[in-house]
């Protein structure tokens, strides 16, 4: 009696096994894993298993500012019919729909070669800006969160100030957005110099998520150095 409770014991475990390798399937599909390549310290390698998850991979390297990146298809189920035939829809994509892509990047260069193991996308991209001025752009999830965080950078007279607003209404466009920066300078206790002109730039031109780009131009005084305004959106972000 106690050998065929020990024998059912055992094999209960291998079906939970089996359940155990499979979500690691799905979870590494869903969200790229982010590698280092052995042969280059600055090139990451990206991993998916399906047209999301490559999507999200590209507009990784986009947030981080990366020039280059590999991105590998593991187990890959074609979209369209052919990984090729995704790569160029996703890279379409990036480029032409998602607000952070349609502002920053001015096209992606891709290469891909099929291993037995897996499709390896070779990808260079080559931004509008430059790659570091990604790291100034600040996410928050409406717009009517700009004149807040506006109110803190003013002090620094800032003369472009990025946004990546999450959820976009139909009542939100550059005026209104305009609108929060000068509510935000008025709420100023002091103004160190007079705003002279705001100008709101939307990327893209419709959507329920966009970049906002503001220049602002402000009357010659003595401005805060480059270090003061790094310092301010470091606590912002944080």
């Amino acid at each position: 009696m106690k050998k065929i409770i020990l024998l059912l014991a055992v094999l209960a475990v291998f079906p939970l096994a089996g359940c155990g390798s499979m979500l690691e399937r799905s979870y590494a599909s869903v969200t790229p894993h982010t590698q280092f390549s052995d042969e280059s310290e600055n090139e990451a390698i990206l991993r998916a298993e399906n047209y999301p998850g490559l999507v999200g991979a590209l507009l990784h390297l986009v947030e981080q500012g990366q020039e280059n990146g590999v991105v590998r298809l593991y187990q890959y189920a074609s979209l369209t019919g052919t990984a090729a035939s995704d790569v160029d829809q996703a890279c379409l994509e990036v480029t032409q729909e998602d607000p952070l892509g349609t502002y920053a990047v001015d096209y992606i260069k891709y290469d891909v070669k099929p291993t037995a193991a897996y499709y390896q996308v070779e990808v260079k991209l080559a931004y509008h800006i430059p790659p570091e001025e990604l790291a100034q752009v600040i996410s928050v999830t409406g717009s009517t969160a700009v004149e807040q965080e506006l109110r803190e950078l003013l002090p620094a007279q800032p003369e472009k100030v990025l946004f990546r607003i999450g959820y976009f209404t139909q009542e939100d466009s550059a005026e209104t957005l305009r609108q929060a920066v000068w509510e935000a300078y008025e709420a100023q206790l002091s103004h160190p110099a007079r705003l002279l002109e705001v100008e709101v730039k939307l990327y893209p031109d419709a959507g329920q998520q966009r970049v906002a780009e503001l220049l602002l131009t402000w009357e010659e005084s003595d401005r805060p150095n480059q270090q003061t305004m790094g310092k301010i959106l470091g606590n912002l972000k944080n």
